[in-house]
């Protein structure tokens, strides 16, 4: 309790303790929650700063990636003990890993010696972990089976020197991660999502194909051009406007956990014939495209979904990780329906990389502003509101858990 007659601190500066005092973000953080709480008929784009400012960053890495739930990749594409998959995040190396039992174990792929690198970068198989630099041994749940010469440091303790493991869900499909205890379930507040897209069997689905690629822009900045089809007539003037043309787009309301629009296509277009009544017939005849908070987007056309996993690595850099999923067998699974499909996406993703980067050089701009939104851009508004919520919450102020620090969690399960 303070003393009579001491200071008290602002809400603003309560919100700031986690962080060293940056009067710049204070005022981002402002500007976030003054545009978040706007009616959505006068929804503006975040303050240009929210893009680039380092503190900005620090803040969304502690209590976003830090406190959230994070999308690593599918787990049919581990399918057995050892296969695994890797995410790098700005703070944070993490794997997914096939267990033994069948289950699926989030482990920290930073050796408990001298920090070095487990795994394959990118995802591999392996029947133990061995650290490339000392040859340090783990099992595949994490636990430490060997450290040469150790024994003759009587401060050396086995059981203290596994890896970090964190908590795991997979839901329809997708391998998430949080590494914060005290975060809700990730499956109930995505419950309208699973409903909306329970035709479409995400679970089922296999992998046709992944692309990689690290982008020039901030990871708000690919996430929002990826949940909005405004851009389309803009960036993909031949590639995607001329079959889902911009002003079709219809966006919903979205929830606490996502946002939502759909975009029909031109008339007479289907992704293939439908068998399945009215309902197949408007499924192939359309985008359903869904933001799921913070930094995963679903694609759903037809039979096919794609799913766009946004990492930051920097504050103007983003890795991310493209998949394209397929029913098992079948002709979307043919070699050369593949290699089209592929082509077709690489080709998108390459339009939409040039106009990230370019943005982003925008945004740095000292003329660079806020601007008003279009209705078709509700789903980056909303985004706004979930950002505001996650990163000005004064009951949630106190520093997110280290992810180098967790106590371990169960594996969840594949």
């Amino acid at each position: 309790m303070s003393a009579p007659g001491a200071p008290t601190m602002t809400r603003l500066e309560k919100l700031m303790l986690p962080m060293t005092r940056n009067v710049g973000a204070e005022r981002l953080l402002e500007g976030l929650s003054r545009i978040a709480h706007a009616p959505l008929d006068r929804a503006q784009a975040l303050p240009p700063g929210c893009y680039t400012d380092e503190a900005f960053f620090a803040l969304e890495m502690e209590r976003l990636f830090g406190r959230e739930w994070i999308c690593i990749g599918r787990a049919s594409d581990i399918p057995e003990p050892g296969d695994h998959l890797t995410l790098e995040l700005a703070n944070a190396q993490v794997m997914a890993v096939r267990q033994r039992n069948g289950e699926i174990a989030v482990l920290s792929r930073v050796c408990r010696h001298r920090a070095a690198l487990l795994g394959t970068s990118g995802g591999g198989s392996t029947k133990l972990f061995v650290c490339p630099y000392h040859k340090w041994v783990y099992e595949l749940d994490g636990t430490l089976r060997g450290a040469p010469t150790l024994e003759q440091n009587p401060g050396f303790r086995r059981e203290d020197c596994g890896l970090p493991s964190f908590r795991t869900e997979v839901w329809l499909g997708f391998i998430f991660f949080c590494a914060d205890p005290a975060a809700a379930p990730l499956a109930p507040r995505l419950d309208q999502v699973a409903e909306r897209v329970r035709s479409y069997d995400l679970a089922e689905l296999t992998t046709g194909f992944v692309l990689e690629d690290v982008w020039e822009a901030n990871w708000k900045v690919a996430f929002e051009n990826s949940c909005e089809t405004y851009h389309h007539m803009g960036v993909h003037p031949s590639s995607l406007e001329p079959f889902f043309p911009t002003l079709g787009a219809r966006c919903e309301a979205g929830g606490a956990g996502f946002n939502l629009h759909v975009v029909p296509a031109i008339a007479g277009f289907s992704f293939e014939p439908a068998t399945g009544g009215d309902a197949q017939s408007a499924q192939s005849a359309q985008l359903l495209i869904i933001g799921v908070y913070p930094a995963l987007v679903l694609v759903l056309s037809g039979r096919t979904v794609s799913w766009f996993a946004f990492a930051p690595v920097g504050v103007t850099r983003t890795r991310i990780r493209v998949g394209w999923l397929t029913p098992k067998g079948g002709q979307h699974a043919d070699g050369s329906r593949l290699a089209r499909d592929r082509e077709i996406l690489e080709r998108v993703l390459s339009e939409d990389r040039a106009s990230c980067a370019g943005v982003q050089l925008g945004l740095g701009s000292r003329d660079a502003a806020s601007g008003p939104l279009s209705p078709l851009e509700r789903t980056v508004a909303e985004f706004s509101r979930y950002l505001a919520e996650r990163l000005t919450s004064v009951e949630r102020a106190d520093p997110a858990p280290s992810l180098g620090s967790i106590a371990s969690a169960p594996p969840g399960q594949g």
